[in-house]
């Protein structure tokens, strides 16, 4: 298959891989903001426990890489499915489990948005806010 390791293993339910990336902001301890991104991919292995969709996996990560991460350090979050055939799933809404995450993050910081695109040329750009 065209899609090798990636297509077959880790994407086997949709074999389209989904892009997310997430900004967060952080103050240091002298009181500088410091800008950090995460990324995630989804991961569909189609075991009983489902599929880890990228942005849970974004904002896993960023957990893992900071364990102090606050919900209102979390700014907003990019999506964008990437095109490994002539399907294009832009512009890519959040499925129920995500919307649900975010909306937790949305309560502790009613800024935080989310951001997707018209395409993978990503000529025109979406900035969505949930509250």
């Amino acid at each position: 298959e065209h899609l090798g390791e990636v297509g077959q293993f880790w994407l086997r339910k949709s074999r389209k891989p989904v892009l997310a990336v997430l900004l967060v902001e952080k103050r240091t301890s002298r009181g500088d903001v410091q800008v950090v991104v995460h990324r995630g991919m989804n991961c569909e292995v189609s075991m009983p426990t489902g599929s880890l969709c990228a942005e849970r996996n974004a904002i896993g990560s960023a957990l893992a890489n900071d364990p102090t991460l606050l919900r209102q350090s979390l700014k907003m979050i990019a999506v964008l499915s990437s095109k490994m055939d002539t399907t294009d799933l832009n512009p890519l809404a959040p499925c129920g489990a995500c919307n649900e995450w975010l909306l937790k993050i949305a309560e502790a910081n009613p800024s935080f948005k989310i951001v997707t695109f018209d395409s993978i040329d990503c000529d025109s750009v979406y900035i969505h806010q949930l509250l």
